[in-house]
């Protein structure tokens, strides 16, 4: 059974399904229809997350199938997510825990080292640094993509920075305003 997502204007996105009888020929297909609130949720933080795992895997197909299997798995779950206080939090938990599996697998395989700034502080420390000294986002859009209050992030950031030499949480120049018009991230 394979699955086909498309967007249709205005519409949510809708998962064909196509199904074969036993004795007989195509069927017509299933439709899953995804709520919209999810539709939305992954147009606004994909790219956030593409961008984050391909910084921590360092491998951009991994990195795509990360994001992927998370935004699927988060839409098995979504009634509950969405109820939530805070749904970016949980969607957060859910990349954090399969780039944290990819990379406990992909060490023993190839015995690569750990990021340096993971080896050295916190998780949430070291998302801050990640996302705001290597990604360029701006604390806002860092505790968006977290699920986290600005406050949060700059509270960890500056943490992080007492922490470790400069070099590895330098803010990069202009980082105030480190964003794209569309509010994406600047690369």
């Amino acid at each position: 059974m394979s699955v086909t997502l498309r967007r249709r204007s205005g519409l949510p996105v809708r998962a064909l399904c196509p199904q074969q009888g036993p004795e007989e020929g195509p069927q017509l297909a299933i439709e899953v229809v995804l709520p919209l609130e999810y539709t939305a949720f992954c147009l606004l933080h994909q790219e956030g997350y593409l961008s984050y795992a391909r910084e921590r895997v360092q491998d951009a197909w991994m990195s795509r199938q990360i994001v992927e299997v998370a935004l699927g798995n988060l839409a098995t779950i979504w009634p509950t997510v969405i109820s939530s206080p805070r749904p970016a939090a949980v969607a957060w938990r859910l990349l954090d825990a399969l780039i944290s599996s990819a990379l406990r697998d992909r060490r023993v395989q190839a015995a690569q080292p750990a990021d340096v700034v993971y080896q050295l502080l916190p998780p949430a420390q070291a998302d801050a640094v990640i996302l705001c000294c290597r990604l360029h986002m701006s604390e806002e859009q860092a505790a968006d993509l977290m699920g986290l209050e600005a406050p949060t992030v700059s509270s960890q950031l500056r943490m992080a920075q007492r922490a470790l030499p400069s070099e590895l949480t330098a803010a990069p120049a202009g980082a105030a305003g480190a964003q794209s018009p569309a509010g994406g991230v600047r690369r």
